[in-house]
């Protein structure tokens, strides 16, 4: 990271608290170290070297959930993204970073065939250990940590799927590379299902690449610089090396880290994997025309914080969910799930208070299920409706659509 663009960002804030009144964390806790200018404050102290990197800076930076609200309200555009990534690469270079999630980083997630064993072995041990209730684990790559639920662990990942069954036709539109990921790869594969059908539907030649990875997240959220490069420049080789006109994906948080992180991880701003790189949704709505009978379900919208804040995209999805279905409106749909992958692991009860208000206005909604454009957010959501037995549905705005061209009568 670049020292003097920290100063920088540093000394543009103003103190003036607008982030407090539209962050999840703050709203919850009221403390002051856990919202964007309290941890700007603390930017700034250890740049004056009046404290320094210890194990309980790290639970300040860790309780972010980085949603890039704060920097939407922001009157003096202050980079808060990058001066908390700043601070988690360094931190991890003072004090190091912990050892089962450096092992995981560094040993499984750079190779994909290893991710795979640990993950159809954990898939085969929840299917034949009986559990009380619902599942006994929670988030991904974290899966052996905590006692949370998850889904059942797909049989077949999407790539297993997917990579060798390539769409071409012979009046194919284009050709589009889809970045899969790894909650859609090993817990949702339905999801990369609706995806390949309905971008085949309309005529796209939908490439898979084998060699893909983790798009470097888990990595970067403990300040694992090292690993989250070595992943960005895998998957940017990968996708390069195919010839594809666009490359799209199905998960938020995995399309603002190859749109916007990539190029700082790489210093390349001007990198094409970034260039060619859409959000399913945009992507359909601007490339790909299509006529539809709408389902009779009724569906409501979450607006992931990755697709909203971080991509500024959200008329997209409503779009084509409004064509789908019979679309109705939740109050408030872009506040907070309250989910965030090690945000959520270290934070869970504060994860799911944030829920509450997430999940009241989906039951306010009336709806049949919730769409939504992140694996992520509807891990939570599914997570928080379970908890209250609540018989809302969860799905993806993908699976709306493909469901509405292919499956309506």
């Amino acid at each position: 990271m670049d020292n003097n663009a920290f100063k920088t960002e540093i000394d543009k804030c103003a103190k003036c608290g607008k982030c407090r009144s539209i962050c999840p964390v703050f709203l919850e806790t009221g403390e002051e170290s856990m919202v964007a200018r309290g941890r700007i404050s603390l930017a700034e102290a250890i740049r004056n070297g009046e404290i320094f990197y210890t194990e309980r800076l790290r639970d300040y930076l860790l309780s972010c959930k980085k949603c890039f609200r704060c920097s939407s309200i922001c009157p003096s555009n202050v980079d808060y993204d990058l001066i908390i990534q700043t601070m988690l690469n360094d931190l991890a270079n003072h004090i190091g970073i912990w050892f089962i999630p450096r092992i995981i980083f560094r040993v499984v997630l750079t190779r994909r065939w290893l991710f795979n064993f640990f993950l159809k072995t954990a898939s085969i041990f929840q299917r034949i250990i009986p559990l009380k209730q619902r599942g006994a684990m929670r988030h991904l790559p974290f899966a052996l940590m905590g006692g949370r639920w998850i889904p059942p662990l797909a049989k077949k990942p999407a790539l297993d799927k997917w990579h060798s069954s390539r769409t071409k036709t012979n009046t194919a539109k284009m050709r589009v590379g889809f970045f899969v990921g790894c909650l859609t790869n090993y817990v949702y594969p339905d999801i990369a299902d609706a995806v390949v059908e309905t971008l085949t539907h309309l005529g796209v030649e939908v490439i898979v690449p084998e060699e893909q990875l983790c798009c470097g997240i888990p990595a970067n959220s403990l300040g694992d610089f090292r690993t989250a490069r070595k992943l960005a420049e895998i998957n940017s080789r990968v996708f390069e090396s195919e010839n594809l006109d666009y490359i799209v994906t199905a998960c938020a948080t995995c399309g603002r880290a190859l749109r916007k992180d990539y190029s700082r991880t790489l210093n390349d701003p001007c990198q094409i994997f970034a260039k060619k790189l859409y959000d399913v949704s945009e992507f359909i709505e601007k490339y790909l025309p299509y006529t539809i009978k709408p389902l009779k379900t009724k569906i409501t919208y979450h607006d992931p914080c990755h697709l909203y804040w971080g991509q500024n995209i959200s008329k997209q999805p409503r779009n084509i969910l409004k064509l789908s279905a019979d679309f109705h409106e939740m109050d408030t749909p872009e506040r907070c799930c309250g989910g965030g992958g090690v945000f959520n692991l270290l934070h869970y009860d504060l994860s799911m208070k944030i829920a509450e208000y997430k999940a009241k206005a989906i039951e306010n909604s009336k709806a049949e299920a919730v769409a939504t454009g992140c694996p992520g957010c509807r891990l939570q959501i599914e997570d928080v409706l379970a908890t209250k037995g609540s018989k809302v549905s969860c799905t993806h705005t993908i699976q709306v659509l493909r469901d509405a061209l292919l499956k309506n009568p």
